[in-house]
């Protein structure tokens, strides 16, 4: 009859596929197995399918718990399997009926530590079936070279199931490092167990069917996710520098993988249904760890998929209006958008959501596009009560900038086109600008600010006679605020720096009669 293999089940409240999974392991074309069924405190009818076929078939052996729990398959094959080779066989999933078959023999012609099959992956809402991984020949492999070669093949021993493990081996492997993980504990188990193998097959065949429905736990969120996804990397990480082979090329490729599963963290995220403060809590604490940083670097699809699903979650806060951890935000915003997160502020952040073009400026990030868009608001008087635009353009001006520290909404309309020169470094144009609007003699609103402004300007572009004239000005606004210390040292500062004209001698005289 061959070599005995024990096969495994665990089975919660999956009564409407069960009776398929089962039937295709007593259908099978090689028969000699036991067939250990976990009954995990089921509610819905499953208990009363699982005992019907145990009735009938003396190879199944049912194991029950009163509550759904957390039960280690290992212990359990562990302490009640006793074939040569172990195999497991989601709830959900079925096998075709040769499965066990070729898959046996496979193992036994190459003399094979682990053996994988092909998976067809169907996905229920679609009732549509395809191939999820086949490879066109067979390959057998030893652990180095499975190493050597792993983005090629990592993703068929990725899963429990699929494959065939020799007895012997399971039971001396250290399982701690995977255990207790949210995600990824199959992949990160399963490379526990090829520590151990010396021969590893992966047949050409596609026997095992993969059922996708969004009840599966794969496709529900878990608090625990991304530290999964951290332990996940570290494993394959530390699996190919055992091999010493983790490099250049395959760091960057693992980079990717891990792109890949943050973003399907982030996916299951956004549809969770937990508090806007919530997920924001769980995306600053994403973008802050370090090895985000560290993938971030590697410009790929992957990178843009998590970009495209990190910014969902952003506008899907920003549109609630709800009242959210600012620090948080910001630390979120830093990472997606760092020269334009300064306009997102306490108070104003569902202004994104009614303002397309400023959600479309933060999302690209475009300093440009966000400053002309506030800009334009501001001229236009836009929002005016309920936002603080000026300090939301003031929080995107470059620190030891002319503009730095202005965030007062009317200067900026009183001065849109200065300002706007500013902001462009076009300084020698609104410092000509701002020369016609001070030979006007008109009031200036906040002349103080207006005359420091130019006065920043003069001196970054060495403009002597702007400066001296634009001092000048300050020591008049000083002499008629009553600011007289003020202006004094402004009028020795003037005579100390070799100008003296008419204006001057004026000011000097205003001084003496004032004291």
């Amino acid at each position: 009859m061959g070599s005995k293999v024990t096969i495994y089940t665990q089975v919660y409240n999956t009564k409407q596929y069960l009776e398929q999974c089962i039937s295709s392991v007593l259908s099978q074309t090689y028969t000699n197995f036991e067939y250990i069924i976990v009954d995990n405190g089921c509610t819905d009818g499953s208990s009363e399918i699982i005992s019907r076929y145990a009735a009938k078939d003396r190879r199944i052996r049912v194991i029950r718990f009163e509550k759904n729990q957390y039960y280690p398959r290992l212990k359990i094959m562990e302490e009640y399997a006793t074939g040569k080779y172990h195999t497991t066989l989601d709830s959900d999933d079925w096998w075709e009926p040769n499965y066990l078959e070729r898959i046996l023999e496979f193992a036994e012609k190459n003399n094979l530590d682990l053996a994988v099959t092909g998976t067809m992956q169907y996905i229920e809402v679609r009732n549509d079936s395809k191939i999820m991984r086949k490879l066109e020949q067979p390959v057998v492999l030893t652990q180095k070279q499975f190493a050597q070669n792993y983005p090629v093949f990592w993703t068929f021993p990725s899963t429990v199931w699929a494959t065939i493990r020799r007895a012997e081996l399971v039971h001396i492997v250290d399982y701690a490092p995977a255990i207790g993980h949210a995600y990824g504990s199959d992949t990160m188990e399963m490379l526990q167990y090829i520590k151990q193998c010396s021969r590893i097959g992966i047949d050409n065949s596609v026997l095992y069917h993969y059922r996708i429905h969004p009840k599966g736990v794969t496709y529900q969120y878990n608090p625990r996710r991304f530290d999964a996804n951290i332990a996940y990397y570290e494993q394959i990480k530390e699996f190919l520098e055992l091999h010493q082979t983790f490099d250049p090329p395959k760091q960057e490729w693992l980079k990717r993988v891990h792109l890949s599963s943050m973003a399907a963290t982030l996916g299951l995220l956004r549809d969770a249904q937990v508090t806007a403060e919530e997920k924001l809590t769980e995306c600053a604490r994403i973008v802050e760890h370090p090895l985000t940083a560290v993938a971030l670097t590697n410009d790929c699809e992957e990178r843009e998929q998590w970009f495209s699903v990190m910014w969902e979650i952003v506008f899907s806060i920003l549109a609630g209006g709800e009242r959210t951890n600012i620090e948080k935000l910001d630390t979120v915003l830093r990472r997606l958008a760092p020269k334009c997160c300064g306009a997102v502020q306490t108070g104003n952040s569902e202004l994104f959501a009614k303002e397309a073009g400023l959600c479309d400026a933060l999302k690209r990030d475009s300093w440009d596009q966000m400053v002309c868009q506030l800009m334009d608001l501001i001229v236009q008087k836009r929002y005016s009560k309920q936002y603080d635009l000026g300090q939301m353009l003031g929080g995107l001006i470059p620190p030891k900038t002319p503009l730095e520290g202005v965030t007062d909404t009317r200067f900026f309309r009183e001065y849109a086109d200065v300002c706007m020169l500013v902001l462009g470094e076009s300084y020698s144009a609104a410092l000509e600008q701002m020369t016609g609007l001070l030979l006007e003699e008109k009031k200036l609103y906040d002349a103080e600010r207006f005359l420091e402004l130019y006065l920043s300007l003069s001196a970054l572009e060495e403009q002597i006679p702007a400066f001296l004239f634009g001092k000048t000005r300050l020591a008049w606004l000083y002499l008629r605020q009553n600011r007289r210390e003020e202006c004094k040292s402004m009028v020795d500062e003037l005579t100390e720096m070799g100008l003296y004209n008419e204006e001057l001698t004026e000011l000097h005289q205003a001084l003496e009669e004032q004291s």
